[in-house]
């Protein structure tokens, strides 16, 4: 997502063809697949736990994600859009009736957690029953029909979708949200049935830029139904791979520090990537190996004053 987001800032497409297709190749896969691990990894935090034990801290962890949305969003505006720091610029983000750009996956990951807390035993139960839970992912799917563009209101939109300014909406989502929390609680690992949906869906999405002759792709702004399935097949082989590098025992550290800080690295990587853009934006445009080693540079900046934070506490 890093990457994503430096190359849509710093890079052009019209320079640099290739960016086109790695910018859309990691928008379908990215935030698919950090809603999937983010199922995945509630499961084991919350959702295998009393909820008694976990609800104060889904709904803290739910709040902080909150915040890191305001920040975000109150720097994207700021440094971005140039507005004045003041009430008029703040207010409309803290109600939620405006969200700023670059920051929306924030407030959805925020939804899902506090939507996990208050659906949290029906999930338990829901993910419990096989066949009655694949019906309600696929049910999920048919909200992607919705007349997206009857949806006016800013906090509903972020919910089901509108059609009003860039989002992801929760329940549209929400099937790779219950789908890595089922896959935690039941330890899927290599399955050929799995493998198989998995393809399908992702054939699915294949097949509409055929019929379309790779001239556009599939919605995402509000998300269609091709786009909402068409990272099942690369997310599954990802899932397996990182079940396969488990199993032997590999452990990079600078990838488990990014894991287990992973709404700082998301959070601070954006205020930097604004802060850039508006001091520079005009004057830097990279290509994609630049673009990997400013991603990297931006990762190792925000591991230092992650360490620098942990030797001062």
């Amino acid at each position: 997502m890093i990457y994503t987001h430096v190359m849509q800032f710093f890079s052009d497409e019209t320079i640099f063809p290739s960016v086109f297709y790695s910018n859309q190749f990691f928008n379908l896969i990215t935030f698919s697949g950090f809603v999937f691990c983010f199922g995945y990894v509630s499961q084991l935090a919350y959702y295998r736990k009393p909820f008694k034990q976990v609800y104060k801290r889904m709904i803290l962890n739910g709040l902080k994600t909150l915040v890191a949305f305001y920040i975000s969003g109150v720097a994207f505006c700021v440094y971005v859009d140039g507005l004045p720091l003041n009430l008029n610029t703040i207010l409309p983000i803290i109600i939620l009736e405006v969200i700023p750009g670059w920051s929306e996956f924030l407030v959805s990951f925020s939804l899902f957690t506090l939507l996990g807390l208050v659906l949290f035993n029906v999930i338990n139960w829901l993910t419990d029953r096989p066949t009655l839970f694949w019906v309600v992912c696929l049910s999920l799917l048919a909200t992607t029909f919705i007349d997206y563009s009857a949806i006016t209101i800013s906090q509903l939109g972020l919910l089901i979708g509108t059609s009003m300014f860039p989002t992801f909406p929760v329940i549209q989502y929400l099937p790779y949200y219950l789908i890595g929390i089922y896959f935690a609680k039941h330890r899927i690992d290599f399955h050929r049935k799995y493998l198989l949906a998995s393809i399908v869906g992702t054939a699915i999405f294949v097949c509409y830029l055929f019929i379309h002759e790779f001239k556009h792709l599939p919605e995402r702004f509000p998300p269609s139904l091709y786009w909402i399935i068409g990272a099942t097949f690369i997310l599954y082989i990802y899932y397996i791979f990182s079940k396969l590098l488990d199993r032997i025992g590999f452990d990079l550290r600078l990838l488990s520090m990014i894991g287990e800080n992973v709404l700082f690295y998301l959070l601070l990587s954006n205020i930097l990537i604004f802060s850039i853009d508006h001091a520079i934006g005009i004057h830097l445009i990279i290509g994609p190996i630049k673009g990997i080693l400013l991603s990297f540079v931006l990762i190792l900046v925000i591991t230092y004053l992650i360490r620098i934070v942990r030797v001062s506490n």
